[in-house]
Order: C-alpha cells, then structure tokens, then sequence
C-alpha cells in the first residue's frame, strides 16, 4: 500500500499541485490579458479610423491641387495670383488663407494687410514662406505613406523610428542661435505638450516629442506622459518642398495647428499657390463614424488634448486619458482619434471573474483528486482487509474440513477393525460419525452457498410454504444433537400457522446456521431457546436466543459480512468459517426478509429472522 501510495503523489498528486500553482499565476494575470485583449480589439477601431481622417486629408489635398490647376489651365499663374483669393473661392468651399509665392521666392498673395485674419496670417508666415526664417514644421515622408506603422496603443510603445530629414548642413549652420519657440497651452500657460529646447539652441533632429494623454487606468502616481512617433524637422520653407510637385506641410503658430495644403501647377515656372487651414477648418474636415457601442466613446482630440469631435456627439470624458489613442500623423501632428470606455471598472470586474472562476475550478480539481485519492486508499484498505479475510478464511476451512474427517477416519477403523466390543460405545461412535458428517456437510453447503450467491447462481424453489411445521423439524432434529452436547434447547412458537413464500429448503439452512452459530458461541450457562411470533405488521419473527459472550459493540454488522470472526477460530477454539451469518442473510434478504442481532437481557445474543407472511391464506 505504502508503494502505491508513493506512485499517486509522485505520478498525479504532486503534478497536480504543480499546474494548479501555475493556473493560479496565469489566473492573478487575467487583468492584464484582458485588458490587453480590449487594447488590441479597440486599437484597431482606432487605426482604421485614424487611416481613414489621413485619407480624407490627402483627398482634399489633391482636391485643392486639382483646383488650382484649372485655373492655372484658363490663364496663367501670374494672373491667377493676382485675384487668387477670389478665383479660389470659386472652386474651392473649405475655407483658409490662400497664398501665392512667385519664382523668386516673395510673397505675391495675399499682397497687402487687409482683414485682421489676413494681418494675422502676414505676421506669422511671411517671414516663414520667403525662407527668410526656418520654423519646426511636420512633412509627410514619401516613404511614410507606404511603410507607416502607427505609434497607437497608449500602454506599451517602443520609441518609433523617426523619418525626419535632417537639414542641409548650410542651413542648419544658419539655423544655429535661433531660440526655440514654446507653444504653450492656452488653458494652462505654464505648461506645455511638447520637449523645449534651451534658449539659444536648435532641435536636434529627431528629437522624440510627447503626447498628452495617459492609461485611461492608470494610477496617478504612474501617469506618465506617452511618447509621440512624430517629430518635427527645423528647415525653412523651400528646404521642406523639395523637389517634390504638391504636398501637405504642417507648423504650429501661436500654439495653433496651421496645415498648408501646396501644389506648384507650372513646374516649368516654378510658381507655387497654397491655402493655410487653421484649426476651425481643419474641425470641419475631420468626422468620426457613428458609434453604436455604448460602452464606448468616440473622440478627435488637438495636440493639447481637447475634444475636436466626438461619438455620440456631447459625451464627456476625461479626454486626457483614452483607453487606446491612434496618433493622426504628420498631416495632422499631434492630434488623436482617442476611444474611452465608459465604465473602465468593468474591465476589472470580468477579470476578477475570470479569477475567482480559474480558482474555483482549481479548487474543484484538487478537491475531486484528494477525495479520488481518499476512495482509491479507502478502496485498497478494503482489497487489503479482504485478502486478510480471504487468507484466514482459507486457514480456518482447512481446519474445519480437517477436524471432522480426523474423527469419522478415526472412529471409522475402530469400528471397522472390530476393536471396539462393547454396545454402547460402538452406538456412541456411530453418532459422532453421524454428527461429523453432518458437521461437515453444513461447511461444504456454505462454502457451496456462498460461491453461488457471490457468482449470482443460486436459485430459489419459491412457492407458498407454512412455515410452522419447516421451523419444527429444525428445531427437533437440532435439538437432539444439542442436547448431546450438553445445551438444552427451548421452542416456543405462538402462531398456528406462517405462510411465507419461500424455498423452504433455504430457509430451513438460515436455521441451522443460526442455531450452529448458537452452539459453537455458547460458554458459561448454555442454553439455546427459539421463539416464534407473527406480528401485527404483517411479518413472521424467529428469534435464537443464546447465552454466549455476545457481539461486542460496534459489530452488530460487521459479523454479518463475509469472513469475518469475532475470534479467529485456531486461537480461540471457536469452530466455523466466518460464511454462515453471511449465507443466513442474504439468502433472508433474497425473500424480503433480514437478520438482525441485538444484545439479550443477562448476557448473551438474540438472532432474529424476519420474513413477510403471505396475505392470502394457503390452498
């Protein structure tokens, strides 16, 4: 037992603890994985919408470009820029400040100081767009548009590459000593969304930049501030164009995106015409779809982080921490389709669910291994125990059939011999003969009995019997060899008539195995009575009673299972298998019946035979 006791905690229980302790680990992590899992599920609603407001941008790009160009197709790009704001309007209805810039790099149009948005627009730009000073500007690289790979997910972004072209060495010489400019929010002057650089210094080329956004679940001791794949390039105006024909450039002026739709129609003349779109326009080129996920918001936000747009419209969150943000790009630096859950608790919840149902199938697992492991020890204990049994039972039937056949051989060759002259003896040695052989009979018949019950071969000869005359043969035929033995023996039976359906045969084997189990118990006062009485409850009840040592308490049952001693039967002198209470009730129980044992008044025990009485009379 100790060996397979050793192979289950090696082979199952021990590997059990190990997965259990491993699920546990993957079970305090569930948090983190779904969180992850939503990341990624809304990342890529993010992505596509940021995709999307790109593609919308670079269409009225290419709208504006295509606009300009018939103009230019009716007349030429001189006269075009000499009425360019008005011929512009013509064709093109989103609004901005159009600019024309001659061959020689000045400023045609707007021409003269007009409006105070005109006036506003001269101030900041002219200096910029006569390449007279270089600015940060953002320019979409060629090459971004075919490679870009967004810097989206606000929990887990490596520094991105930064496709910056560094200025030419002349001119980042000449840009040397200026001051960089801050931009700093108008909500709160003393902070800003962006890295400065020291008083009297340049950028240094991609140098990285951060968003304004956190976690969305962040705790505010871990707010940290998530960096920006974008990054601008310090170059003036020409330098940024290129050789390039059309294109979208964007600075920021007065703390104000400034996005600069370009396009030069005439590449022979080398005239360029542009319209700069401020934020209110840019407002009106951006939309989101309709959200139909309640448990979401939708949102457009600027680089300070406030709401352009949102989805459903009028929603209110705390814009500076999304769930998940998509950066735009360059054609719109720094601003973010941002996605907000609206209960970001019940992400925590649905994981602390998931928890608490990995620890209880944990739990349910371990606990049916133990109880297995309990029923496989209990089961081996009982395997055990009844191999025990099995071997006493084999030690005790050797003796049994061993001592009867010693003494019919024995007296049989006195008897055979002619030795043994005198009468009386040779008639008590028949009887012992007699009394042997019937001993030995009735341990052949159990062990018989006991195999064909145990193999589901024994059958019954049932049919209605009287019971009162079966119980009288028994106990006259038993009587006389009791009484030999020096037991009296005492009948009392109450009712006239039992009919019982039964084999009378078989029950008739009930009582002898009783009356023998009687006999070979009794010590002291021997004395053996038999009652028979028919109860109201519609049950015949025949009781032995003896005068033995009785049933020690708490094996009441036990003595009725199979080869089971009080005594063992080579120590204790006590003759018997450990099969006749056994055979007795089962074969009671097989007609409705049982056999009980209870405790008799001034020692001894009381076997009681029940059996149910017929309710119709015998024919």
């Amino acid at each position: 037992m100790k060996r397979q006791a050793l192979i289950f905690v090696v082979a199952i229980f021990l590997p059990s603890l190990v997965l259990g302790w491993l699920a546990l680990r993957t079970a305090g992590k569930q948090q983190i994985l779904i969180e992850r899992q939503a990341a990624d599920l809304h990342q890529a609603e993010t992505d596509a919408m940021a995709s999307g407001i790109r593609e919308v941008i670079e269409a009225k790009q290419r709208a504006f470009a295509e606009a300009v160009r018939v103009l230019v197709a009716k007349e030429s790009a001189g006269a075009v820029a000499e009425n360019y704001a008005t011929l512009l309007s013509s064709v093109w209805s989103d609004g901005g400040i159009p600019f024309a810039i001659t061959p020689r790099g000045t400023l045609a149009a707007p021409s003269s100081r007009g409006t105070r948005q005109v006036d506003a627009f001269l101030a900041n730009n002219a200096a910029f767009l006569t390449n007279a000073q270089a600015e940060e500007v953002y320019q979409q690289q060629p090459q971004a548009r075919e490679e870009r790979k967004q810097s989206s997910s606000v929990y887990d972004r490596a520094p991105a590459d930064k496709n910056v072209a560094a200025a030419p060495a002349a001119r980042a010489a000449e840009s040397q000593g200026m001051a960089a400019r801050d931009r700093l929010s108008k909500d709160d002057a003393g902070s800003s969304k962006f890295k400065k650089e020291a008083a009297g210094k340049g950028p240094s080329p991609g140098a990285q930049l951060s968003r304004n956004i956190v976690p969305q679940n962040a705790a505010p001791q871990a707010e940290v501030v998530a960096p920006s794949k974008l990054a601008p390039e310090f170059s003036d105006f020409q330098t940024a164009l290129g050789d390039a024909a059309q294109g979208i450039l964007a600075r920021f002026v007065q703390n104000d995106l400034q996005v600069i739709f370009w396009t030069k129609p005439e590449p022979a003349t080398d005239w360029l015409f542009g319209v700069a779109l401020g934020p209110v326009e840019l407002a009106r080129l951006v939309h989101l779809p309709e959200n139909s996920d309640p448990q979401t918001v939708l949102a457009i936000l600027d680089d300070l982080a406030r709401p352009v747009t949102t989805s459903p419209p009028g929603a209110a969150c705390e814009w500076k921490r999304p769930f998940v943000a998509t950066e735009i790009g360059e054609v719109l630096p720094h601003w973010e389709v941002a996605l907000y859950l609206t209960n970001p608790g019940q992400l925590s919840e649905s994981a602390r669910l998931v928890t608490m149902t990995i620890i209880l199938l944990i739990a349910l697992a371990l606990a049916a291994i133990l109880a297995g492991a309990y029923l496989v020890a209990a089961d081996m204990r009982r395997q055990l125990e009844l191999v025990r049994k099995k071997t006493d039972f084999v030690s005790n039937v050797s003796h049994e059939l061993k001592s009867p056949l010693t003494s019919i051989r024995m007296f049989a060759e006195l008897l055979a011999d002619d030795r043994v002259t005198d009468p009386d003896k040779r008639h008590r040695y028949l009887r012992i003969i007699s009394g042997e052989s019937e001993r030995l009979t009735r341990l052949v018949n159990n062990v018989l009995d006991f195999a064909r019950l145990e193999k589901k071969h024994k059958s019954y000869d049932m049919r209605p019997v009287d019971l009162v005359p079966v119980i009288n043969r028994i106990c006259e035929s038993e009587s006389l060899r009791l009484q030999e033995s020096g037991i009296p023996v005492s009948y009392s039976c109450k009712p006239v008539a039992c009919p019982v359906r039964c084999d009378a045969d078989a029950i008739a084997q009930v009582l002898v195995n009783l009356l023998s189990n009687a006999e070979k118990y009794s010590d002291g006062a021997k004395e053996i009575a038999v009652e028979v009485e028919a109860s109201g409850t519609g049950f015949v009840r025949i009781s032995v009673l003896d005068r033995g040592a009785g049933v020690l308490p708490g094996l009441e049952e036990k003595i009725f299972e199979a080869f089971f001693r009080a005594d063992d039967s080579l120590a204790s002198g006590v003759q018997g298998s450990g099969l006749g209470l056994t055979l007795a009730r089962r074969i009671a129980r097989d007609h409705g019946g049982d056999i009980t044992c209870s405790p008799r008044a001034d020692g001894g025990s009381i076997f009681t035979l029940t059996l149910p009485l017929l309710t119709e009379p015998l024919p």
